[in-house]
């Protein structure tokens, strides 16, 4: 066998398909990747001046984790607005119901037990890890 090391770090496999990603799909993502960047920003910027307005302590590291978690929110809904997929998406859908009350009184429910479930899984795999 030749000495493949003047070629770099070359993997050879046996795929069969191989997905040609053309310039117009590469800037179709960049632009929507960067359209979501700016409508979250133009979300969270008003809603945290509202919030510091409004007498919440902005520069916590508790609210800067809680401002994160919304914010990947944010951007989980477009993200799927736009057809892509997100982790957080899969997290919401566990976290929340769809209540109806009426035909038109349809609202969406926190459902606390499976958080609850979950910071119990999280918090036995972290005190193994603590061990």
């Amino acid at each position: 066998m030749a000495d493949d090391s003047s070629k770099g770090n070359v993997i050879k496999g046996p795929w069969k398909k191989v997905k040609t990603v053309t310039k117009a799909q590469t800037e179709k993502v960049h632009h929507d990747m960067t359209y979501i960047d700016e409508v979250a920003e133009s979300v969270m910027i008003p809603m945290i001046h509202g919030l510091a307005e409004n007498g919440v302590d902005i520069k916590s590291d508790k609210f800067i984790i809680e401002v994160g978690f919304i914010n990947e929110s944010i951007r989980a809904l477009l993200f799927r607005h736009l057809g892509y997929k997100h982790t957080m998406s899969d997290l919401i859908k566990s976290i929340m119901t769809l209540q109806t009350e009426k035909t038109e009184d349809v609202y969406a429910a926190f459902n606390h037990e499976v958080v609850d479930k979950m910071n119990e899984v999280y918090n036995k795999e972290k005190d193994k890890k603590d061990e």
